[in-house]
């Protein structure tokens, strides 16, 4: 027997042990922290539908009904299983009576188990619903759960102009909750020395495959080729997001079978969105153009800090102002 024969038993227990300890690794478990409007939802499905072993969940404070972190009438279910009429196999009525907000990162591992995945991608976005999973996980010292961050942004006077459309109220207020969100959040991955990646909705509307690549090599998981838009199984989001999967007549004939307060609430909900809504994925960001007087831009600007943690981010911020304001007539 040569010694090439004899090393190869050895080999293969190698390989067999590397095998075992990869199959009793734990999922991955990637927080999306950021504000609303900054696109979340429609990334996350875009990543479920095209990395490979990586599914976005959504908003699981919803589904836990977090106290002081959760809509009281929404994200119990599926959305799209929801929409499409059918039962979901993941998010069942069991699965919701046996998972914990005491226990994030043990419900990711649930999900991930029954969804045949490595990495679930949590979209709850609140910071303090992030920091209660860090905490969980180390107050046990036998979690081993990687945990990684993406923080999902969009320019702070887009975002101030759509928190005013939504809440009526003033652009300033919008840009003080911006702020106060991704001081936060840096503070917090810094504080607890976790890996991130900052996704501007922006630059993912500009070029969203190469967005996606930047997205699963973060997350050191394959890109397919093409999307599979069986996949989408998660929780939450604004009804707007669903319009790219399951067309708006199917959205606008759902809202329609609502009773009460949940249609009145729908209805209030996408009465800015429902004229720019399109069966296509949009292409660019554009309804903030030219949409601000040079004092309404300055509202958003001289909230204090605000324009430091932009160009954090990595914004432009004379060019997000530019663009912003409309010229003089």
């Amino acid at each position: 027997m040569d010694a090439e024969t004899q090393e190869a038993p050895g080999r293969l227990t190698n390989i067999r042990l590397r095998l075992s300890k990869a199959q009793d690794r734990p999922p991955a478990s990637v927080f999306v922290v950021g504000t609303l409007f900054s696109g979340s939802t429609l990334i996350g499905r875009d990543m479920t539908t095209r990395i490979r072993k990586a599914h976005y969940v959504g908003e699981l404070n919803n589904f836990t009904q977090f106290p002081d972190l959760s809509h009281p009438t929404s994200g119990r279910e599926c959305g799209p299983c929801s929409l499409l009429g059918r039962q979901c196999r993941h998010f069942t009525d069991a699965l919701r009576e046996r998972v914990t907000y005491d226990d994030i990162l043990g419900m990711h591992g649930q999900f991930a188990r029954s969804l045949g995945v490595s990495v679930i991608i949590d979209g709850s976005k609140y910071v303090a619903w992030l920091r209660r999973a860090v905490e969980q996980r180390s107050a046990d010292p036998a979690n081993r759960t990687p945990v990684n961050v993406i923080a999902s942004v969009r320019n702070p006077i887009a975002f101030a102009i759509s928190h005013r459309n939504r809440t009526g109220e003033p652009l300033w207020q919008g840009a003080e909750i911006w702020r106060d969100t991704y001081v936060d959040a840096l503070r917090t991955v810094n504080t607890f020395g976790l890996p991130v990646l900052t996704m501007r909705y922006e630059d993912y509307m500009a070029d969203p495959e190469r967005s996606l690549e930047r997205l699963s090599a973060f997350l050191h998981l394959p890109l397919d080729a093409e999307p599979d838009n069986t996949r989408l199984h998660d929780t939450g989001g604004n009804w707007s997001s669903f319009v790219p999967y399951v067309g708006k007549d199917q959205l606008d004939k759902f809202i329609e079978r609502l009773d009460g307060p949940g249609r009145a609430e729908a209805e209030k909900f996408v009465a800015h969105a429902r004229a720019y809504w399109n069966d296509e994925k949009p292409k660019e960001d554009t309804r903030w153009h030219r949409s601000l007087n040079a004092g309404e831009a300055n509202s958003v600007l001289s909230t204090p800090g605000l324009v430091d943690v932009a160009s954090l981010l990595g914004y432009n911020v004379a060019e997000i102002v530019h663009t912003a304001v409309r010229g003089r007539d």
